[in-house]
C-alpha cells in the first residue's frame, strides 16, 4: 500500500532589509565523525577561532572561540578574566608558530564584553563576546557558525560535537594539541536544577546551576573537553539544512590527568538562552525562523519492490531511483529514512549525474519519454 505525504517546501530568508546575511554553519565536511577525541580535517570547522590571551602579569594562555559574524567571536567569560589583550587566529588547523597556514588571519584586540551577571568561578553566565578591529575575510576557511533561536528545544539525546586545541592525552605534562581535535557525545538532561547533568556535576564538586542557562553532554568513555578547550563551541549538526549551530560555550576544562578520570559532564553555556543578549550586544541581525511557502510537493513513500533501496548508512540527501532508467522518481534520505519523490514538473525525468529533474531530451538515452514511476 502506498502512503502519500504532503511536504511544505521550507526556505531560509537570507536577507534582512535588503542586506544579505552571511552564510553560516557550513562545514568543509558534511559530518565530523580533547581526550577521547580525534583530529579534524583541516579547516573542517571554519568558525573555530584560536584565542591567545595575555594577562596584566605578562603570562598568556589559550582558549577556543566561535566566529559568529565577520566582526564578533563568542567565547567564555572566564577566558577573559584579568586579560589585557586578545589575539584571535582564524583559518588555521595547526596552531604552532612554524606551521604553514596559507589561510591564516590574525587579529589583536582589546575590545570584549563579558556578560554583566557573571562573576569568576560561577558556572552560569560564563559567556563573552570579543570584537575584532576589522572584518574577517570570509572564505571556506573562515565562516561563521549559525546562532540558535531563543525558543530552540533542549536537544536532549541529540549528538553534538565539541572542538578545540586543548589537552588530548592523559599522559602527565602531555601539553596542548597543536591541531584541532573533535569529540562527539550526546546531550544529557539538565532541566531545572536537579537534572542528570547537575547530579553528575555535583558529585565532582560543581554547581549549582539551572538548566535554562546550561547545556551538558555525556563525557563517558573520555569524551571530554579539557584544559585549553575552554570557550570553544558545542556544535549541533542539522542534517536537514546541512549546517552547524553553536549551541554551547565550553566551561572550565580540567588538565589532562584530571580530565581523563573526571566524571564531570561537558558543561557549556546554553547559547539559546543568551542569544538575545548576543544580538543586542553585537547588532548581528536576527534572522527570521525558516518559514513555509504556499508551494507544496506531493511525495509517495513506498518500499522499493525489487531494489530494496535503503538509506541506512547514507548521508541525508538526494539519490537516484535504482529501480529504473529515465526515472520520473528519485529518493531523498533524511535521518536514515527513505522517501520516494516524483519529479515536480510534468514530463521531466531525474538526471542521476546532477541530481535534478530535467526534460528527457537533456538526458542521454531518454529522448523518448516513457513513464517509469514505481
Amino acid at each position: 500500500m502506498k502512503v502519500v505525504y504532503v511536504f511544505l517546501l521550507i526556505v531560509f530568508v537570507v536577507s534582512i532589509n535588503g542586506i544579505e546575511a552571511l552564510e553560516c554553519g557550513v562545514a568543509n565536511r558534511p559530518i565530523s565523525r580533547i581526550v577521547g577525541g580525534m583530529e579534524t580535517k583541516p579547516n573542517e570547522f571554519p568558525w573555530m577561532v584560536y584565542l591567545r590571551v595575555s594577562f596584566w602579569s605578562g603570562d598568556s594562555a589559550q582558549c577556543g572561540g566561535t566566529l559568529i559574524s565577520d566582526r564578533w567571536i563568542l567565547t567564555a567569560a572566564h577566558c577573559l578574566y584579568g586579560v589585557v589583550d586578545v589575539t584571535a587566529i582564524l583559518g588555521v588547523h595547526d596552531v604552532t608558530t612554524n606551521s604553514n597556514n596559507l589561510f591564516r588571519q590574525e587579529f589583536s584586540t582589546k575590545k570584549w564584553t563579558v556578560h554583566p551577571l557573571w562573576f569568576y568561578g560561577q558556572v552560569e553566565y560564563d559567556i563573552a563576546l570579543v570584537q575584532l578591529p576589522e572584518a574577517v575575510v570570509m572564505s571556506d576557511y573562515a565562516r561563521p557558525a549559525c546562532l540558535p533561536y531563543s525558543d530552540d528545544p533542549s536537544l536532549e539525546n541529540y549528538d553534538v560535537t565539541i572542538t578545540g586545541w586543548g589537552n588530548y592525552s592523559s599522559a602527565i605534562d602531555s601539553g596542548l594539541s597543536p591541531v584541532l581535535r573533535s569529540v562527539r557525545s550526546s546531550v544529557i538532561d539538565s532541566s531545572g536544577t536537579t537534572g542528570l547533568c547537575q547530579v553528575k556535576a555535583s558529585s565532582e564538586g560543581v554547581g549549582p546551576f539551572h538548566g535554562d542557562k546550561i547545556i551538558c553532554s555525556d563525557s563517558s568513555y573520555n569524551r571530554h573537553y579539557c584544559h585549553g578547550d575552554d570557550g570553544g563551541p558545542m556544535n549541533h549538526y542539522n542534517s536537514y539544512w546541512n549546517t552547524y549551530t553553536v549551541v554551547g560555550v565550553a566551561w572550565i576544562g580540567d588538565t589532562s590527568v584530571d580530565c581523563s578520570i573526571s566524571k564531570k559532564p561537558n558543561i557549556c553555556a546554553r547559547v539559546s538562552y543568551f542569544v538575545d543578549w548576543i544580538h543586542d550586544t553585537t547588532g548581528i541581525p536576527r534572522l527570521p525562523k525558516p518559514t513555509t511557502t504556499t508551494t507544496t510537493t506531493t511525495t509517495t513513500t513506498t518500499p522499493a519492490p525489487t531494489t530494496d533501496f535503503s538509506c541506512e548508512g547514507k548521508p541525508s540527501g538526494i539519490y537516484p531511483n535504482p529501480a529504473c532508467d529515465c526515472c520520473t522518481t528519485f529518493y531523498k534520505c533524511s535521518n536514515g529514512y527513505a522517501y520516494l519523490y516524483d519529479c515536480p514538473d510534468a514530463g521531466t525525468v531525474f538526471d542521476p549525474s546532477i541530481l535534478v529533474c530535467v526534460f528527457p531530451n537533456n538526458l542521454p538515452g531518454c529522448g523518448e519519454y516513457a513513464s517509469t514511476s514505481v
